[in-house]
């Protein structure tokens, strides 16, 4: 089977006219020849534990030279890796005018930070200010690239061209997870160079809050899934919130958990909402939260009607959704919180990949004409939470050729 995949990734130079006519920026053999060099490395996931120990060296000059060294060459490694899987796609797929589109971002970010200067401990502020625009541009390109994705992939499938699902879900779950890890790497950077502008946020280390708040952000993920349900239906069951064992406090990235429950909570505002259309006061949905020595864990549960038992797996695919498909113009959607309520089908898939990148999961249980249970796990401790990283190598590649998902391969 090794042999296969080895065949697949060598394919590559065998097909160079669809490459290049998949490229529409400019493009050089030199820029060519460095994806092909960074995508021979391995990879260099970390612990948050490591990146809060970076962020905290007290040296500041050198902790900001050091951090656009490691941005920069880990930022093409991981860049490089993602290109190169994205070229595995049948032709159909990246040739589609969304998914070509989001494979030149790429290109484009391979580029910019290629030629994005090296720097020394010699070099001032301002070259570490010069370096970080170029962070800031990257992430402004790819704020659309999950909606852009989703447009692009839902295409397909409407015009019938995809066949294999598990294919497709393995595969964007890989890239999904890869950007992901992309965007953290470089977020993390601007969160330490704008630490020095916010005396406020002590907490803070870069993106990750060394005393994150898990209550705090599960009320305020779910107050905002709330008015978006009573925009809609003009009404919204209540919530409740439970806390057992030690205090809901652990280092964790608050944006990763807040899109998770945010998610989680439309979904089951919106159930209930539906199931219970004609009842006078609606059931409330409940929030448990438990703080044990190597898990936090959060229940939500929900009398929204749940899914048969079969279906459940497919709330995991990116095509499978209960609502009809929102109607959303060719620019895309930035921000995934400004997004409708539901109808793309990313929304339970990406909460994964978010709860699973610093070695979480998540987890549903549905009981068909009750409601849903939705379970949240995440690391306590920072140094057993280290990042999940999809590699572009033979081992992990099997995907393409076998029914199973990447992540079961234990690889």
């Amino acid at each position: 089977m090794t042999s296969i995949i080895l065949q697949r990734m060598a394919s590559l130079t065998s097909r160079p006219a669809v490459l290049e006519k998949a490229i529409t920026i400019p493009w050089t053999p030199i820029l060519e020849e460095a994806v092909k060099l960074n995508a021979s490395y391995q990879l260099n996931p970390l612990s948050l534990a490591k990146y809060v120990q970076f962020g905290e060296k007290q040296d500041r000059h050198l902790q900001l030279i050091q951090s656009c060294q490691f941005v920069k060459s880990e930022g093409l490694v991981r860049l490089s890796h993602m290109i190169q899987e994205m070229r595995t796609l049948p032709s159909r797929m990246l040739l589609q005018t969304d998914v070509q589109h989001v494979y030149n971002w790429y290109l484009d970010s391979f580029k910019d930070l290629y030629d994005a200067p090296d720097l020394c401990l010699n070099d001032s502020l301002q070259d570490v200010n010069e370096f970080t625009s170029v962070i800031r541009q990257i992430l402004r390109r790819h704020e659309p690239t999950v909606m852009t994705m989703s447009m692009g992939f839902r295409k397909l499938e409407e015009e019938k061209k995809l066949r294999n699902e598990l294919y497709i879900t393995n595969y964007l779950d890989r890239f999904l997870m890869s950007r992901i890890g992309t965007r953290f790497l470089l977020n993390q950077h601007l969160g330490l160079v704008d630490s020095g502008k916010n005396m406020n946020a002590s907490e803070m280390i870069g993106s990750i809050d060394k005393e994150c708040n898990v209550k705090d952000i599960a009320t305020s993920a779910a107050m905002a899934a709330k008015g978006l349900c009573e925009s809609l239906y003009f009404c919204s069951p209540d919530f409740e919130i439970v806390c057992h064992g030690n205090s809901p406090v652990i280092s964790h990235v608050p944006s990763h958990l807040y899109h998770i429950i945010f998610e989680l909570m439309k979904n089951s505002f919106r159930a209930v909402a539906e199931f219970h259309d004609d009842a006078p006061v609606l059931p409330p949905i409940k929030i448990v939260i438990v703080h044990a020595d190597k898990d936090l864990t959060i229940k939500i549960s929900d009398e929204g009607g749940g899914i048969p038992f079969v279906d459940v797996p497919k709330l995991f695919s990116y095509f499978y959704t209960t609502a009809s498909t929102p109607i959303v113009d060719e620019t895309g959607i930035s921000n995934m919180n400004n997004a409708p309520m539901a109808g793309f089908g990313f929304g339970l898939p990406v909460s994964r990949l978010y709860a699973r990148y610093f070695g979480g999961d998540l987890r549903l249980i549905s009981i068909d004409s009750y409601g849903t249970d939705a379970f949240v796990f995440l690391q306590t401790m920072a140094e057993n939470a280290t990042e999940v990283l999809p590699s572009f190598n033979p081992s992990e590649l099997h995907y393409q050729t076998e029914k199973t998902h990447w992540m079961d391969l234990n690889v």
